[in-house]
Formats: C-alpha cells, sequence, structure tokens
C-alpha cells in the first residue's frame, strides 16, 4: 500500500507541516509548557519517527529547548517552549511562562504527563476549554480553595475538574478533597469531578468508603446525588464520556 503522504503535493505537504507545527505549539503554550516526544506523536497521530524532525526544528529555530536525563537514572528527554514560541503562538495563554531546564520537580512530572495524555483524549472526544491546574493559579479560578489537576468543557457544556490520581489516597484524605471539591460545585464553579487513575479499583474502594464529608464548616452525607458527581476512570483504557 502506498503511504498517502507520499502523494500530496508539496503545497499540501507544507500545509500539514504548518498544522503540525500550530497544534504542538498551541498545546504547550496553553500552559503545559513542556512534554517528551511520545505525547507530542499522540498529539499529532504519528511516529515518533515522523515527529521528532519537526520537534528538531523547533529546537533549531529557537522556539523549543530540550532537556535530556528529567529524570534521575532515567533517559527521558523534555521539550519545553522558550519565551520565543509563546511569543510567535497567537492562541497561547497569556499567563503561560516560558521552560526552563533544571527546574522540574521530578515527583510531579510524570503526574504532568499523564495528564497531558487525559487531555489529548479528551479533546478527540469534543472536550474544549481545557485549563492545565498551574494556570488555575494565574486565573479568576485562584479563588478556588482546592485547585484541581485541569478544568475542561464536556460536549454537553457541563464543566468538570480534572483529577490526576497516581496514587491512591487515604480515606480520610480523600474525604477533605471531596469535601472541598461539593463546595466549590455548589458554589458554582464546575459541575463534576472526574478521577483518572491506574487503580480504578482501589479508588473506587476508598470513594465508596467515605461516608461524610465538612462543606464550608458543615457535615454532610454522602448520598446518590453527591457521589453521582465523582466519576473514576481507568487512565489506561482510552476512553472518556
Amino acid at each position: 500500500m502506498i503511504n498517502p503522504a507520499l502523494t500530496l503535493s508539496h503545497a499540501e505537504k507544507r500545509a500539514r507541516n504548518a498544522s503540525k507545527r500550530a497544534t504542538t505549539l498551541s498545546f504547550l503554550a496553553s500552559g503545559e509548557c513542556y512534554t517528551t516526544l511520545s505525547v507530542i506523536s499522540d498529539l499529532l497521530q504519528v511516529s515518533e519517527q515522523t515527529a521528532l524532525p519537526l520537534l528538531k526544528k523547533l529546537i533549531g529555530e529557537k522556539i523549543l529547548i530540550a532537556e535530556a536525563n528529567a529524570l534521575p537514572f532515567s533517559r527521558l528527554k523534555l521539550y519545553g517552549i522558550t519565551a520565543h514560541g509563546i511569543a510567535l503562538t497567537e492562541s497561547a495563554h497569556p499567563q503561560c511562562r516560558e521552560f526552563r531546564t533544571g527546574t522540574t520537580n521530578p515527583s510531579h512530572l510524570m503526574h504532568h504527563l499523564e495528564g497531558q495524555r487525559v487531555r489529548i483524549v479528551a479533546e478527540r472526544a469534543g472536550w474544549t476549554g481545557w485549563l492545565p491546574g498551574k494556570m488555575l493559579l494565574v486565573e479568576n479560578e485562584r479563588r478556588l480553595k482546592k485547585l484541581p489537576d485541569a478544568l475542561a468543557i464536556r460536549p454537553d457544556g457541563r464543566r468538570v475538574a480534572v483529577e490526576i490520581e497516581r496514587f491512591v489516597k487515604s480515606r480520610q484524605r480523600m474525604a477533605g478533597i471531596m469535601g472541598a471539591h461539593l463546595a466549590q460545585i455548589i458554589a458554582g464553579h464546575y459541575d463534576l469531578v472526574y478521577y483518572f487513575t491506574s487503580h480504578q479499583a482501589a479508588l473506587q474502594r476508598v470513594l465508596a468508603g467515605v461516608e461524610y464529608v465538612i462543606v464550608d464548616g458543615a457535615k454532610v452525607t454522602l448520598a446518590e446525588p453527591h457521589r453521582a458527581r465523582f466519576k473514576n476512570f481507568d487512565i489506561s483504557a482510552g476512553g472518556i464520556n
């Protein structure tokens, strides 16, 4: 079978490359700031072999910079947007900051990348307005007492607080978090809370085991309408609704 890319005209190839470039920069300048080759290949729906020349070209143009060995004892390489790259991206979040090598918190890195994977799946399903947690610090959502990992809007218009749960928390700690989320749902900041985890069954047991929470100083026994606001997804399943 002939590769469709080989049949494209020169103008079509330029337009395709420009689209990949714009998608990459828009993603990073929205507040994601940095990512990996693997995530970019997923974002663009191309192989890593195809995505790598684009990233190298952007580095050559001083639009991106790279950091090798971003994790101890690892060859993980990060690609982050520069101030120049942000300035060239019309859709950039006004508070997005340039990537600086050596400043990434290793304990947060995988959490950040898993959130990007969830974002890609969600946006392919029609979600919009994805706002990474770090951008919530500088937008009007700073009034939130509990900052989710992201906020986004489902295709039906309902606003969702996204939480990436790499490790399952204790029931007591989860009760405190759920109470904070319920208070913010009542205040109208968002409608639902979606948890994404690799430990879905364990997290579900913890969520089910929370009998009551404290909302604005008052004890609230969790009933089905409260629990319906919290949804739990397998982060590796690749589905979202």
